[in-house]
């Protein structure tokens, strides 16, 4: 039971969560640890509060998805009862955790960040209309502000981050939604692929994708070396795996777009909390944050992760020949 009811908290988005606004309390100074622990805590446990009410709201279309028959609720592991019991257990345990270390504003955007997910997105818009990613997705801008206010005022380089996550939500979710979207249709769920042609669909991921671009441009002229680093290196890669899906679609493409949009925003995020708590060296730190980044990213490329049994597409030719080449190298070396 302890592992239907961990399940339901959607431990891998509840992480990516963390992992943005932590990196914000990063950027702004950091936290001393207790009090970062604290804001972990209180992340996690209302990032799975939400994730339970939304497995609990959709828990009769959840059985018509294949992506999702097998949640808990779905397959009638759980009782519902206890799994809403559950969940609105998690979203106050985290409150009061988060009332008693952070400042009370850290708190609020929390809190809003969950009825964005919960009730905008969930009950609102995820059934009626396509813009529920759209406007659901300022959902994930919440914990940055969050983060940003735990340690600071709010204050711009934060506001920019936020934006980021808010563009970046559409040519993420729409490119998932290109594999699932029968399985969408089938359920009643209003996501953008599954309510309009694909071309449609891939030109508006395609000015999602373009903005997430300009947004995390904005951030260059004022963040670190590091996050200067790995944008200049990220973004020609993120451009690079989407501009093949907008041109010529195909769910290969899409597989591939979809997991380097979080590859893109998980180096976006750590570059710029390093950059909160490294100082000087500014050419090593760059130089470092340009070569991870590029390894994160031909790295997932190389491994071509799949969905629904779609295998992503090969990586670009160069990134093939780049691999061999740093193989027969290593083997020089070694041998």
């Amino acid at each position: 039971m302890l592992r239907d009811l961990l399940s339901l908290t959607k431990p891998r988005i509840a992480a990516l969560l963390c992992l943005t606004g932590t990196g914000a309390t990063f950027a702004a100074g950091g936290l001393p640890l207790v009090d970062l622990v604290a804001f972990v805590a209180a992340g996690l446990g209302m990032a799975g509060g939400a994730a339970v009410c939304n497995c609990y709201y959709d828990r009769d279309i959840d059985p018509v998805m294949d992506r999702t028959a097998d949640r808990p609720l779905a397959r009638g592991a759980l009782a519902p009862r206890l799994a809403l019991g559950f969940g609105l257990g998690l979203l106050v345990a985290a409150t009061a955790i988060g009332l008693l270390a952070l400042p009370t504003v850290a708190v609020a955007y929390m809190w809003l960040g969950i009825v964005a997910y919960v009730g905008l997105y969930t009950v609102l818009l995820k059934r009626r209309h396509w813009l529920g990613v759209v406007l659901g997705g300022s959902a994930g801008s919440f914990p940055v502000l969050a983060g940003w206010t735990a340690v600071r005022p709010l204050a711009a380089p934060a506001v920019v981050m936020a934006a980021l996550v808010f563009v970046w939500t559409p040519a993420h979710a729409w490119a998932l939604a290109i594999v699932y979207r029968d399985e969408f249709a089938a359920a009643g769920v209003a996501t953008l692929p599954a309510v309009v042609s694909l071309d449609r669909t891939r030109r508006a991921i395609w000015v999602s994708a373009a903005g997430t671009v300009a947004v995390a441009a904005l951030l260059v002229p004022v963040a670190g070396a590091a996050y200067g680093g790995a944008i200049a290196v990220g973004t020609p890669l993120f451009v690079v795996a989407y501009r093949p899906l907008h041109r010529f679609g195909g769910e290969p493409r899409a597989v591939r777009a979809f997991f380097t949009s979080n590859v893109f925003l998980a180096v976006a995020f750590v570059a710029w909390g390093a950059d909160g708590v490294v100082t000087g060296r500014p050419l090593v730190v760059g130089t470092v944050a340009a070569v991870g980044a590029a390894a994160a990213f031909v790295g997932l490329w190389v491994a071509r992760p799949c969905l629904r049994g779609v295998r992503a597409a090969p990586p670009p030719i160069w990134v093939s020949r780049a691999v061999r080449a740093c193989d027969r190298l290593r083997g020089r070396v070694t041998g």
